[in-house]
């Protein structure tokens, strides 16, 4: 009599585990979307930020800032929640481009979130976008052989920046002192 009582006994305690097992990877699963959502939201506030030390050439202080975004991404969906704030007096105006066999076209951006879900690019290829006075900034890897300006990258929990500033300058952009000191890597 004492078996059936113990096989049951232990087949509690083996569904009792699986389900605080279930219970434990259901809220890990949590936490990882949680710590997806958030780390989207510093992507989008930081480009804001950048935004702050860059100046384009003939730019003036009425007209919106632009910002298009190329892709789907958590951090693509941030930036399009800024919409309507502004960064030095200027209304922050976001828009989704869309995709064409020759890249993104961005005339009347100037800047372009490119995400790391962005169609493949080929080497250079933000160099024909249409707008030569573009800061394009990315979260995909190797972004400046792309002709990427700003490269952000998710490091010990932290985000930082590269500046590839050569190819700032073939924009025509300036980039900030400030920002140059901030910046991890600066070439």
């Amino acid at each position: 009599m004492l078996k059936p009582n113990l096989s049951r006994s232990r087949e509690r305690h083996r569904c009792a585990r699986a389900a605080l097992a279930v219970c434990l990877a259901l809220s890990l699963g949590a936490q990882v979307k949680a710590d997806l959502a958030r780390e989207a939201r510093i992507k989008a506030v930081l480009v804001i930020r950048l935004v702050k030390f860059v100046e384009w050439p003939g730019e003036t202080r009425a007209e919106p800032l632009n910002i298009c975004t190329w892709g789907e991404s958590s951090t693509t969906a941030g930036l399009h929640g800024l919409q309507g704030q502004s960064v030095r007096e200027r209304e922050i105006r976001v828009r989704k481009l869309a995709t064409t066999a020759s890249g993104p076209d961005s005339r009347g951006c100037q800047v372009l979130f490119v995400s790391d879900g962005a169609p493949e690019l080929s080497p250079g290829a933000l160099k024909g976008t249409g707008n030569p006075a573009l800061l394009t900034i990315s979260e995909m890897p190797d972004f400046r052989k792309y002709g990427g300006i700003i490269s952000l990258i998710t490091q010990d929990n932290r985000v930082a920046f590269d500046i590839h500033l050569g190819n700032a300058r073939e924009s025509g952009l300036q980039i900030g002192a400030p920002l140059l000191q901030l910046a991890r890597v600066v070439n």
